[in-house]
């Protein structure tokens, strides 16, 4: 694709006149081009000579400033990634969490394996913070790093292979999109399917080649580690495995030595392709596949592959997921705009631009066959497919959740970046057709996809402000609880002070009743508070508790006391006096195996309710977390319980949008002064006491 722009121009040199003569436009002399546009500008971007790139580790470095702030501020939007993932994890570094019917060993279907990944990055935080929800920000700096990495790996491979303005717009496309900002640092299988995806693209944009077997191994490698992590993320590899067999691309190879070889092309070749293929997806899943089937067969206590049991529940399965909810065929075509706004409406339209491309400039292209002429745009439909192919089979999916569209989020960024280079050329095409000169198509080529972008990249923006400023009250609500510290030590994962020395302080309850969804994961509480559910209109299964080992240790040690009086004459020689004292304190759970093996008998795949997850006496509760929004009406299972100030105290609110209520445009992006927005607000409240000093500062929104 490279050097469009100025073929564009060289083809419309020489144009007839009306009198059939032809005009020659003659290169316009510097000064009858405005100031600010040199010749050699023109030339420069016409002809695509001195196009600024970013290295891989500058932009790395620019990638990491939008993903550390998606860590540090961005918001829980789905509770599987609490329940099914942080708790699992928290419970493995801090010995208790909730537990959903995923993790049963009847059921099997999450890997523990993907668990312990990120759980020994939580371990080494452990060496190094304070409170554990330092823990939970540190791990998600870590993802933001390695989003960063491979959406820099990504764009480089684009800058080499396509064109560095199709690099600029894919980097401007990843950087300020809205659903890259939360799903980078989403603590999800398809989250980690979007990384190796973005892995494994930065060796598909490569041409195939038949000597060097990198890309073909290195593609296979990042495919089947997402896989594993997503089985249904594979189906993004289909478009690369047909191209690996029926186009031959490059046949040289540079030696160590610098020296270049050139292959024979063999008749065999598309055989030789196919057995390279599979020896390489047989030999990554099973070295990758192997360790996962070992780790959870040695903990499920029984042979357990994973990714099948996914496969199978949910589409083999009688049920599958679609007793957890389904949406319409729309929803994926809404979602994507809210997340990418026109560059959506553009990676939806980049085969049709192709396609009017590939006819307009049909002359173009090198060659005298009609397939010399469209054999290029067939090569880079391999490079738009899987972004089709995955929205296609997901969306004739009856379950749907955003959550699935993260690993084809790259690919809307790519698949628009190709789009608008496309939309750029045939622009200044099109003026050209119209009579204009060359200045004005050189102002067209600059600024149609700087107008484009430039809108985008404020939408984005507002997006993302109005996920972060409307949607946030429950991580800093839970966040707030730390603050009601008896003891005067600010770096304790404890709320009460004499917690672990006095087996007689109890433990703390939190419940949470309609609001259970946005749980933001037991890091959010200190260690001496557990989470409890109340009823709520909620009718399906909420997760349960793995089991805990309280282990109570004692060390016995020995005194030594004097025994010498107040009234013995100076000078009597100290006499001392030795016993024994026996301590306890609550030891730290390391018999894990026996939580990630059990199962409730309540548990069942049917989302049927389980009474025992419920806490029914209210009275048991010493917080509890709830919403308020005025408009809504009463409900006597979800009572207003901000309202029941003789039972409960506000400790800390902040305001929370009633989306329910609000225009739809103006809740889903922010601008200043926005109308038509109604709030309630997200409230920790206390258990009202009025003879105890409850030590807290009652916070007014």
């Amino acid at each position: 694709m490279s050097g469009s722009s100025s073929s564009d121009v060289r083809q419309r040199s020489n144009k007839k006149t009306s009198k059939g003569q032809v005009k020659k436009h003659d290169k316009p002399a510097p000064s009858s081009l405005p100031p600010q546009v040199s010749a050699k500008a023109a030339h420069d971007l016409l002809t695509e000579s001195n196009i600024f790139s970013f290295s891989l580790k500058t932009a790395f470095r620019l990638f990491l400033i939008m993903r550390c702030a998606s860590g540090l501020y961005g918001v829980i939007q789905d509770c599987d990634e609490v329940f099914n993932y942080w708790e699992p994890m928290h419970y493995l570094l801090e010995g208790y969490g909730f537990q959903t019917w995923e993790y049963s060993p009847k059921y099997a279907i999450r890997s523990w394996l993907y668990i312990f990944v990120y759980t020994i990055v939580g371990f080494f935080g452990q060496l190094i913070s304070s409170t554990k929800l330092q823990i939970f920000y540190l791990v998600r700096l870590v993802m933001a790093s390695f989003c960063s990495y491979a959406e820099a790996r990504l764009y480089r491979t684009v800058v080499e292979e396509i064109n560095p303005h199709v690099g600029r717009y894919l980097m401007v496309g990843l950087f300020f999109s809205a659903g890259m900002f939360h799903a980078s640092t989403a603590f999800l299988p398809s989250t980690f399917a979007m990384y190796t995806t973005m892995m494994a693209f930065s060796f598909i944009l490569q041409p195939p080649n038949q000597m060097d077997r990198t890309r073909t191994y290195a593609s296979v490698f990042w495919l089947v580690l997402g896989g594993l992590a997503w089985p249904f993320s594979g189906a993004i590899g289909i478009p690369f495995a047909i191209e690996e067999l029926v186009v031959y691309g490059r046949d040289t190879k540079t030696d160590k030595q610098g020296q270049l070889q050139v292959a024979v092309r063999s008749t065999q070749w598309r055989l030789m392709r196919l057995v390279r293929l599979v020896e390489a997806v047989v030999i990554s899943t099973l070295g990758l596949g192997g360790i996962m089937v070992l780790v959870d067969s040695a903990i499920y206590q029984r042979l357990t592959f994973v990714p099948w049991n996914i496969v199978r529940y949910n589409v083999f399965g009688s049920d599958g997921p679609d007793i957890f909810g389904t949406e319409p065929a729309s929803f994926y075509l809404v979602n994507g705009f809210l997340n990418f706004n026109v560059v959506f409406l553009l990676a939806l339209a980049s085969g049709m631009i192709m396609l009017v491309t590939a006819y307009v400039d049909r002359n173009r292209v090198p060659g005298t066959t009609w397939k010399d002429a469209v054999w290029p745009y067939l090569l880079m439909s391999f490079k738009l497919a899987p972004f089709y192919l995955w929205l296609a089979i997901f969306s004739l999916q009856a379950h749907k959740e955003e959550r699935f569209l993260y690993v084809a989020y790259p690919l809307v960024a790519l698949n628009a970046a190709i789009a608008i280079y496309l939309v750029r050329s045939l622009a200044s095409r099109g003026a050209g057709y119209l009579g204009a000169d060359v200045n004005v198509r050189v102002y067209i080529l600059r600024y149609t996809s700087l107008a484009i972008l430039v809108v985008y990249s404020l939408v984005s923006v507002s997006r993302i402000l109005a996920l972060i400023t409307r949607y946030h009250g429950p991580m800093g609500v839970y966040n707030a609880l730390w603050s009601e510290r008896t003891d005067p030590l600010v770096h304790s994962n404890f709320l009460q002070g004499a917690y672990e020395e006095n087996m007689a302080v109890p433990d703390l309850t939190l419940c949470v009743g309609k609001e259970w969804y946005r749980f933001p994961s037991s890091f959010f509480l200190p260690n001496d508070v557990r989470a409890r559910f109340l009823p709520s209109n909620f009718d399906g299964l909420l997760p349960n508790a793995f089991p805990e080992d309280r282990t109570i240790a004692n060390v016995t040690h020995t005194v030594y006391m004097s025994t010498n009086s107040v009234d013995d004459p100076p000078g009597t020689p100290p006499t001392e006096s030795v016993h024994e004292e026996t301590s306890y304190y609550r030891g730290r759970h390391y018999d894990v195996l026996k939580g990630m093996r059990y199962h409730h008998e309540g548990t069942n795949d049917r989302n049927q309710p389980d009474p025992t997850t419920l806490l029914t006496d209210i009275d048991q509760c010493d917080f509890l977390v709830d919403s308020y929004f005025p408009l809504h009406g009463v409900d006597t299972k979800e009572p207003a319980y901000v309202l029941d100030t003789a039972t409960w105290v506000k400790s800390y609110c902040e305001p929370y949008l009633d989306a329910a209520h609000s225009k739809s445009l103006a809740r889903a992006f922010w601008v200043p002064g926005s109308q038509g927005l109604v709030w309630g607000e997200y409230c920790l409240l206390k258990r009202n006491m009025p003879d105890v000093d409850q030590g807290f500062v009652e916070y007014t929104p």
